[in-house]
């Protein structure tokens, strides 16, 4: 049996490339190896960084700030559509700082403030009004008001009915080995199990992206990274915005909950927590906020998040005729999800390139190996 459409990997951005694809009429699958979003999709903090965690202008700075629009938009888009809405909650992000670290931060900022983004600098009063609970050697602090937070395992699951009542079909445990091809063009793919037709196949495998065979150039251009979280639960939290400080970050939930990460480390698809990385999260947290050494210890997990070599997605018409990918999205899958469902449906369906499509085009590694 054909289909129109097989999008492989059943992840926040697949299943989102397939919402947009099945809105636009055309006949959509998902195949995933595991259980859909079961991965880094629901396994992840869900802060929409896009301000706090920008460092320079450019394509990801700019389409980080369209798909943080995008997220107010879906939450209602899902609330209409299944009762239930992402989590979304604007409440900011706060890099804490000393008197004398302060103004060393708004000078990195100055480049978001020359393009009108909002970026306050708080005095020791202002930051205590917002994070009462701070370690006292903070005096003052960045913020910016505009980042948010979504609550990923709502997200997902909203996504994956809202396009199953669209229509989308849904297939797990079937793990995608190839990507099948004939005069140039592709014809669908080879699973475990079976062949199966399609006019175009879009690759969202994550982490695993580069295990598909004909897809990549170099299976090497996407690494899994893994990342160690925890979760605390206090009531009530004495900071409402996300914190930014030693080098990670701790989201409060509207429950009690607070989400604490990060590590990177690359241990290929090495699953599980360590002691050290879960010492290193609880060092950090409880540092910033020293209350929370009397919270709860609620949950600790990990997972793989797809890397690439400059951090950008890999996002685009691969080398073959209707075969698509969109993966690599490392730390901002949540936040880039919606804009790069809609940059690949317009590819797909109107034959429309987004403004930045060519800093995300897949062959970038391979056309800088070949100069």
């Amino acid at each position: 049996m054909s289909e129109t459409v097989l999008v492989v990997g059943g992840g926040l951005v697949g299943a989102l490339v397939a919402l947009r694809l099945a809105e636009s009429g055309l006949t959509v699958r998902v195949l995933d190896r595991d259980q859909p979003g079961a991965e880094a999709s629901s396994a992840a903090a869900g802060i929409l960084a896009a301000q706090v965690e920008a460092s320079a202008p450019g394509a990801g700075w700019e389409l980080g700030l369209a798909s943080r629009a995008l997220h107010a938009t879906l939450h209602q888009e899902l609330i209409e559509l299944t009762g239930d809405g992402s989590g979304y909650r604007k409440n900011g992000a706060l890099e804490p700082t000393t008197d004398a670290e302060r103004e060393g931060r708004l000078a990195a900022c100055s480049w978001q403030r020359s393009r009108e983004m909002t970026v306050e600098s708080l005095d020791e009063a202002s930051l205590r009004a917002i994070a009462p609970g701070l370690n006292p050697r903070y005096t003052g602090g960045v913020y910016f008001p505009d980042d948010a937070t979504v609550d990923p395992p709502r997200l997902v699951a909203g996504v994956l009915e809202a396009a199953s009542r669209r229509g989308v079909r849904f297939e797990q445990g079937a793990a995608v080995r190839e990507v099948t091809t004939s005069g140039g063009r592709v014809t669908g793919v080879r699973t475990d199990l079976s062949l199966r037709s399609a006019e175009v196949v879009v690759l969202c495998a994550g982490a695993w992206s580069g295990q598909v065979d004909g897809a990549l150039d170099d299976p090497q251009e996407i690494s899994p990274a893994r990342g160690q979280l925890l979760e605390l639960a206090m009531s009530p939290v004495p900071f409402s915005p996300v914190l930014y400080a030693g080098g990670g970050y701790l989201l409060p939930r509207s429950d009690g909950r607070v989400c604490v990460g990060s590590t990177l480390e690359m241990v290929g698809f090495e699953r599980g927590t360590t002691a050290a990385g879960q010492r290193t999260l609880l060092d950090r947290a409880i540092d910033a906020v020293p209350s929370l050494g009397g919270a709860r210890l609620t949950r600790s997990w990990s997972s793989f998040r797809p890397r690439t070599l400059d951090g950008l997605p890999l996002v685009g018409e691969l080398g073959v005729s209707g075969l698509f990918v969109a993966a690599g999205h490392h730390r901002s899958g949540v936040l880039l999800a919606p804009i790069t469902a809609e940059i690949v449906r317009d590819l797909i369906v109107h034959g429309r390139r987004h403004p930045h499509l060519g800093a995300l085009r897949p062959d970038r590694f391979r056309r800088g190996r070949d100069a």
